[in-house]
């Protein structure tokens, strides 16, 4: 039912837009593209197909509507955020394969203990450390869940308590909030980077993002671990079931493996490459897909292509290119800026400083996640609407791009269906649907907040503003 009527007010929207009497401000084109977003808006908003085929017919309809040529339509498919995406999941597919991510996962659980404390700090740790590795945090989460699982059997037992919601909740949630602070950890931050070397032609490195967004990120990150904590307090527990399990698994994987120490000297490179890529000269897109071709040569790599294969994932690429391509479409017709001219009339929005508009924006950004499915569609949605924002309010571009890609990206947490590894977790039956909006909106207020903060004395102290 949910679809139907989804498909309907797509086609009804679309149609009603193209046959009305050409919009003062707007263009042909833009009109058309106006259209076409908002078609595209409401089969994202409500799941009509895949948001894969969705961001893939983007396309086509941009070619058939004399939006643009197919070399424009296409302009997203050859992104650096494209190739970024793709070159993060082969090193991820090393992690995996190597089971260099299981070993670190157990060696950081045995050696910071294992009382349910302890145990959900060492998943926080485990998930701040796989950030810099892992681009995604479903697939960061789907390499947990079953650790976590069994750590919960061993200590629980099958009995649903208060333990399990703990660890689980931890899990997803820390593990989406410190995407907010590395580049490489989520798809929406490479998104932002392209929309903004789109509109200024900066192309933000992974340092500056990680001295933009990691701090507050990870204040944020400690804060929801602290707030699990007192929320979902648990029972007394059995801990030496934990003890032996752990110990178990590291015995099981035996001594570290030449491939294993292979991958981490790789992985590590790949970082360090990140973080002085200014200094080299050297992009993180350039970096990565070294790194990623380094790891599938005969004899020095691990990987066979057929490895990499099954792991990159064409829906995450889809999304994200077809998505910069409609973005591009909207900004070249003016449709955006329009857009963002009508919102500040509606709204009066400019009788703010540029610091109030950017807290406002962050704040509108942040709840909006109580309609969104996936963070990719959400930003696909509000990435050309403040980049529109910004062309209006004289600003900086990155001013309401970079702020926004922090709140898509690090908090989905308002509702369990917000993004995939909520849903994973969710569906193991330790949480319940109403245990998200405990902690989301709680989380969400003081990520506001301390976003905030950053908007008025961090970021200017760091020469973003």
């Amino acid at each position: 039912m949910k679809k139907r009527m989804g498909l309907l007010i797509s086609i009804a929207s679309f149609l009603i837009l193209l046959l009305l009497p050409p919009i003062d401000g707007l263009s042909f084109e833009g009109q058309r593209c106006l259209a076409l977003f908002i078609f595209v808006f409401f089969l994202y908003l409500f799941e009509v197909i895949n948001a894969a085929v969705i961001s893939l017919a983007i396309v086509p309809l941009l070619v058939l509507l004399n939006i643009s040529d197919i070399k424009e339509a296409l302009s997203g498919f050859s992104s650096t955020s494209t190739y970024l995406i793709v070159g993060s999941f082969i090193l991820a597919t090393a992690m995996t394969k190597s089971k260099l991510g299981d070993r670190i996962t157990y060696c950081i659980l045995l050696y910071i203990g294992t009382s349910i404390r302890k145990i959900t700090f060492g998943i926080m740790c485990v998930n701040i450390l796989m950030a810099f590795a892992i681009p995604s945090s479903t697939a960061r989460t789907a390499m947990l869940l079953p650790i976590c699982l069994k750590i919960i059997e061993q200590f629980q037992g099958k009995k649903k308590t208060k333990y399990g919601a703990n660890i689980m909740m931890t899990l997803c949630c820390t593990n989406s909030s410190i995407s907010a602070g590395i580049l490489t950890s989520t798809i929406t931050n490479p998104m932002a980077v392209e929309y903004i070397f789109n509109a200024t032609g900066k192309m933000v490195s992974f340092f500056e993002w990680f001295k933009w967004g990691f701090p507050p990120a990870f204040i944020i990150t400690v804060f929801i671990w602290i707030l699990i904590q007192i929320i979902f307090k648990p029972e007394k527990a059995n801990e030496d079931n934990g003890v032996i399990y752990i110990k178990e698994q590291l015995k099981s994987l035996g001594a570290m493996k030449a491939e294993e120490k292979r991958v981490a000297i790789v992985t590590i490179g790949t970082i360090l490459l990140w973080i002085l890529g200014d200094r080299l000269g050297i992009d993180s897109t350039t970096t990565c897909i070294l790194g990623a071709c380094i790891l599938c040569l005969p004899k020095i790599g691990y990987l066979e292509w057929k490895d990499c294969q099954k792991n990159i994932s064409l829906n995450v690429v889809f999304i994200c290119s077809g998505g910069i391509s409609l973005g591009a479409a909207m900004s070249s017709t003016g449709t955006a800026t329009w857009m963002a001219n009508s919102i500040f009339e509606i709204f009066n929005l400019s009788q703010y400083s540029p610091v109030i508009l950017i807290i406002l924006l962050i704040v509108i950004v942040q709840f909006m996640h109580v309609f969104f499915v996936g963070t990719a569609t959400m930003a696909n949605v509000f990435f050309p609407i403040l980049l529109g924002i910004a062309t209006v309010s004289k600003i900086n571009p990155l001013l309401t791009i970079l702020p926004a890609a922090f709140m898509i990206g690090g908090y989905p947490i308002l509702m369990f269906f917000n993004t995939t590894p909520n849903i994973l977790c969710y569906d193991t039956g330790e949480v319940q649907a109403n245990d998200f909006p405990k902690i989301g909106f709680l989380v969400s207020v003081f990520a506001c907040i301390v976003y905030a903060i950053c908007v008025k004395w961090y970021w200017p102290y760091t020469n973003l503003m």
